[in-house]
């Protein structure tokens, strides 16, 4: 059996019947590289994505898009045995991306290498390392490449197969029973130190090989930080780091020294992330990863100019791949880095910004609301919000969650509602009222015995209760640090309850989280000067620090509480000082030339179409009105044609918003016709089915143009789109499976028109 198929029979039963009624309907259809299927779509409803059962049917639910050749993303030489030149290039790039830590384009790049070697295992090994977060997919390619191992294979692939194969414990059971008086270790612990080891036996064999020592490294740092993997010597490992340095200076490898350091020696993370950005300046999270190393050496202003590069990676790839922000890997996490670290330096105008620009960004809907990745950057909108907001008045926030639009949670949003119940009774208890809480805290409780999937609500839960206890003057059954209240409302609660010691380590434990902060350094000074320390005050406060308040916005400059330390220590009775310039040395000359500085929809692409009567028809037709584009496989396509169904009855509705809905179809103007009628009046069956326009692509150009092609299985998509008046891109669902949720949408669509026609939004 080819190893292609193999895994499939469990699928065939179900397979054959679809194919037979597909058939029925669509002779005339375009077919699939791997699949004698016109349409994917009831292929995809039977596929756990997390666990496929073939090769084809993993590819399904990865990368659909051939990936652009990189220059900026460092340089990586990792040979492989292969014929063709261009896999060996696309092959590196999928390890610059590994390193990078974007798995997704990493996939991509391995994608279009196996398209031109499809019977190599080295790339499959590849796919399989950039699926390590999916496990179930990760082992089917690692299964496979072991497979595909062959007399060609040279005995260093076989080692890198085999070390794979073993981690995923494909050819036996690799868990052993400790010695007497050892203590146990789990089997994951086991693979782990196991796969270390395989890599440290490879740069024995082969101490030249640039990738042994930079996939050794690699594990060394991830799994420590990710896996708890201890290693007894961080010394040695930067050793390690250095001699791959100097066999390969332009390796994308170069920031894992950063993590190395980042919790041992903060000042020796901070000399890595110096140059470490502009080795591989096409990473967003390359960026991100020395803005870390800037920012825990107290040079926050430094970090966040770094943080603005990594987004503006971010923007250049949503606006030039016509991407959701919900699919862009590591943008939440980048968001929330930038927005906390200008909230902690009292750059607040922009942190606004940024927290009102993620209120807007367009949401993914399924069928049970909005998706997690778009709930997260939501949720994180409105707590950057609310960090803020509760500082100037803990009484605005419950105000926000009960009558503010851009806060009131969805109800059928169980994230949101349990958002909403954290901060407002959070709120409640800074301002005295804990026993007014409760309902809220009861409320969590359930919600966290419903979803105990989501260790967000429980983490809430905690949080909330032990504020709770605290403002109620009593103690704590152990300390805690509820998520992201505000560190002068935590020290004061523990002041009141008569434990200073516990406000001092309130105090420390916030400094160490945000170096070099204006309000975190304020809280350290002032709470060791009341408790006598006045050494560790005079040392917070000092010239760096009186710098950085004339850097923060005018609302954030009021520490009042300075004023008998800056006394005791002679300082003039306005002590700040003016800033000095900030270290440019990590910068681009132009950052511009890496992206916009903040996302703005996408220019829709031009088209010209003709329809079922060959009348051609032109998005510029439409200008100054909405559109709703919908891309589908033929209007012989049941499943296709059931998407279409279930947003006829909405149609009213929609143009009742101004938006008006445009079918592309993958047919040919004679087969619509054939459907329609050869007239550009419909016949009384097609108005009745199709009360909206159709039009002709069976070049399918338009489907490409938006990115509705899948390039490696060489066939089209569905894709939903909604276009602006000004010819923006505002949303969008591109995938296998047609979009069939037009009563969420239709909602989504009025709440993007609203923010994106008002005057001034959009150029």
């Amino acid at each position: 059996m080819s190893p292609w198929c193999h895994g499939t029979q469990s699928v065939i039963r179900w397979v054959i019947p679809l194919v037979l009624i597909i058939q029925a309907h669509l002779a005339e259809a375009a077919e699939y590289r791997n699949f004698k299927l016109p349409c994917l779509a009831p292929l995809l409803q039977q596929i756990d994505p997390e666990a496929p059962a073939s090769l084809n049917l993993a590819f399904l639910n990865g990368p659909w898009h051939a990936p652009v050749a990189r220059d900026d993303i460092g340089t990586v030489d990792f040979p492989i045995t292969t014929s063709s030149k261009q896999a060996q290039l696309w092959f590196n790039q999928g390890i610059s991306f590994i390193h990078g830590q974007s798995n997704r384009e990493a996939e991509r790049s391995f994608r279009q290498a196996l398209l031109l070697d499809p019977l190599n295992p080295m790339i499959l090994w590849g796919l399989a390392v950039a699926n390590e977060q999916r496990p179930g997919r990760a082992s089917l390619f690692a299964q496979n490449s072991l497979r595909r191992i062959a007399n060609t294979t040279s005995p260093r692939e076989r080692s890198w197969i085999r070390m794979l194969a073993d981690f995923y414990d494909l050819e036996h059971d690799t868990t052993a029973k400790p010695a007497p008086g050892q203590q146990a270790v789990t089997p994951d612990l086991l693979r782990y130190r196991k796969r270390i080891r395989d890599l440290e036996n490879l740069v024995l064999a082969e101490p030249d090989d640039v990738e042994a020592r930079a996939f050794l490294l690699r594990q060394l740092v991830l799994d420590y930080h990710r896996s708890g993997v201890q290693f007894t010597s961080h010394l040695a490992v930067d050793h390690l780091a250095a001699e791959l340095t100097r066999m390969a200076p332009r390796h994308p490898a170069a920031h894992y020294r950063i993590f190395l350091w980042l919790r041992e020696n903060p000042s020796q993370a901070y000399r890595h992330a110096r140059s470490s950005a502009l080795i591989a300046p096409g990473l967003a999270d390359s960026w991100r990863f020395a803005a870390e190393g800037w920012r825990i050496n107290g040079h926050p202003h430094e970090a966040i100019a770094l943080l603005k590069c990594a987004l503006r990676v971010h923007h250049r790839e949503m606006r030039d791949q016509l991407l959701m922000p919900e699919t862009v890997a590591s943008l939440s996490s980048n968001y929330a880095a930038l927005g906390e670290t200008l909230i902690a330096m009292g750059r607040l105008r922009e942190a606004r910004e940024l927290a009102n620009s993620l209120l807007q960004l367009p949401r993914g809907l399924n069928s049970g609301g909005i998706t997690t990745e778009s709930s997260d950057l939501l949720l994180l909108g409105r707590r950057l919000l609310v960090q803020m907001e509760i500082l100037s008045g803990a009484e605005n926030v419950i105000n926000l969650f009960h009558s503010s639009p851009k806060f009131i949670p969805s109800s059928s949003s169980h994230r949101e509602v349990a958002q909403a119940h954290y901060w407002t009774g959070l709120a409640l208890c800074s301002l005295g009222r804990p026993d007014e809480a409760k309902p809220l805290t009861q409320a969590l409780s359930g919600m966290a015995q419903t979803h105990k999937d989501d260790p967000r609500i429980v983490t809430w839960l905690e949080g909330l209760r032990y504020f709770q206890t605290l403002s109620r003057g009593e103690r704590p059954a152990e300390y805690f640090s509820p998520p992201f209240l505000p560190a002068n409302l935590h020290a004061a609660a523990w002041q009141k309850l008569g434990a200073p010691q516990f406000s001092l380590k309130v105090a420390q434990d916030n400094l160490k989280s945000h170096p070099r902060g204006l309000s975190a350094t304020a809280l350290y000074c002032s709470t060791n000067f009341n408790q006598g320390n006045h050494v560790a005050a005079s040392r917070a406060f000092d010239r760096t620090f009186r710098q950085n308040v004339l850097r923060a916005d005018e609302e954030a400059r009021d520490f009042a509480c300075l004023d008998e330390a800056a006394q005791m220590l002679s300082l003039p009775r306005r002590w700040t000082l003016p800033p000095g310039k900030l270290d440019r040395h990590s910068l681009p000359d132009d950052p511009r030339q890496l992206g916009p500085d903040r996302w703005s929809p996408p220019a829709a692409p031009e088209w010209k179409l003709s329809n079922h009567a060959g009348r051609p028809v032109s998005l510029r037709d439409f200008e100054g009105k909405s559109v709703l584009l919908n891309f589908f496989l033929g209007v012989n396509c049941p499943f296709c044609l059931n998407q279409l169904d279930k947003f006829r009855p909405f149609l009213t509705e929609y143009r009742k918003a101004g938006i008006e809905m445009i079918a592309i179809s993958s047919d040919n103007v004679g087969t619509l016709a054939q459907r329609l009628g050869k007239t550009e009046e419909k016949t009384a069956e097609a108005g009745r089915r199709f009360p909206f326009t159709i039009l002709a692509d069976p070049e399918l150009e338009t489907f490409r143009n938006y990115k509705v092609f899948d390039h490696f299985e060489d066939g089209p998509m569905h894709g939903t789109f909604l276009i602006g008046p000004r010819g923006r891109i505002l949303w969008s669902d591109i995938n296998h499976q047609p979009f069939n949720y037009p009563a969420k949408l239709l909602q989504e669509a009025r709440r993007l028109l609203s923010l994106h026609n008002a005057p001034g939004e959009l150029p």
